[in-house]
C-alpha cells in the first residue's frame, strides 16, 4: 500500500503483541486492511455523481441515476404497429380491395448505458438554459445523436436537424441524411417548350454523416424518456 496517496489511506488495523505469533490471525488482519483500502480507493475514485464515467455503470448506474437524480431506466418502444389499407398506405395491388391489414415493426431498441446516458444528459443539461427555442432544441438533439455516453461532445452545427410548427400545436422534427438541392430539368422559364422531358428534375445530393442513434431518439421521444415541453405533440421523423 506504499504507492496509495496519503489522502486516501486507510489507517491500518493491528493485532495486539500478544497475538503476534499467530499466523491465521495475522493473515485476517492482512486481508481486512487489503479489502479495507480497495473499499476506500474505489470511493475516492470512482465519482458517483459523473454518470458519464465508465466506474458508472450497470446497476451502478441505476442506482446513482436514480438516487441521485431520480431518474430510472426507461423502457424505449419496440416499435410500432401501421395499419396498411388506405390510400397511399401501401403499394398496388399487394392487398385485397377495401381490406385493411396490420404491419408490426421488427425494431427493437435495448435502453443500455450509452443510451440511459445520453437520455439523463438530456433530462438534466443545464448548458442551454431553460428557455425554449429552435435553436435550444436543434442543439439538445444533436448533442444526444453524437454525445457518446451522454458526454458534451461540443455542438458547433446542426444541419442534419429540421424543425418545423404546424397546426395545433405540432413540432416536426425531421433528421435528414442529406440535402437534395435543385440544379435544373423542367423547370418554369428554364428552357423552351419541348426541350426536356415533362417533370423531370436534376439535382445535386450533399449526405450527411450517419446519425446511429436517430432511431433511438424518436423511440425516446415517442416512448416519453426525453423531457419535452409539455405545450406541443412532437413528431419525428427519421
Amino acid at each position: 500500500m506504499s504507492n496509495i496517496p496519503p489522502h486516501v489511506a486507510t489507517i491500518p488495523s493491528y493485532l495486539y503483541v500478544q497475538y503476534n505469533d499467530d499466523d491465521d490471525l495475522q493473515a485476517f488482519v492482512e486481508a481486512y486492511n487489503r479489502l479495507s483500502q480497495e473499499m476506500i480507493s474505489w470511493f475516492a475514485t470512482v465519482s458517483l455523481p459523473v454518470y458519464t464515467g465508465q466506474m458508472v455503470n450497470g446497476a451502478l448506474l441505476d442506482w446513482v441515476a436514480l438516487g441521485l437524480y431520480d431518474q430510472a431506466r426507461p423502457t424505449l418502444p419496440a416499435g410500432f404497429t401501421q395499419e396498411i389499407g388506405p390510400y397511399n398506405t401501401l403499394v398496388f395491388n399487394s392487398l385485397a380491395y377495401n381490406d385493411v391489414d396490420s404491419v408490426q415493426s421488427q425494431e427493437l431498441y435495448v435502453t443500455d448505458d450509452d443510451v440511459f446516458r445520453r437520455i439523463i444528459t438530456w433530462n438534466f443539461y443545464k448548458g442551454d438554459g431553460r428557455q425554449f427555442s429552435v435553436r435550444w432544441l436543434k442543439r439538445r438533439v444533436m448533442r444526444f445523436l453524437l454525445g457518446d455516453n451522454g458526454t458534451d461532445p461540443g455542438i458547433d452545427q446542426t444541419y442534419p436537424i429540421s424543425v418545423g410548427f404546424g397546426s395545433p400545436g405540432q413540432v416536426d422534427i425531421r433528421i435528414l441524411t442529406g440535402i437534395n438541392t435543385l440544379t435544373g430539368g423542367a423547370m418554369f422559364n428554364l428552357h423552351g417548350f419541348n426541350d426536356v422531358t415533362f417533370n423531370s428534375l436534376e439535382a445535386s445530393y450533399v449526405p450527411f454523416d450517419p446519425l446511429e442513434y436517430a432511431p433511438v431518439f424518436k423511440a425516446a421521444v415517442d416512448g416519453g424518456a426525453l423531457q419535452m415541453p409539455f405545450q406541443f405533440n412532437w413528431i419525428v421523423t427519421v
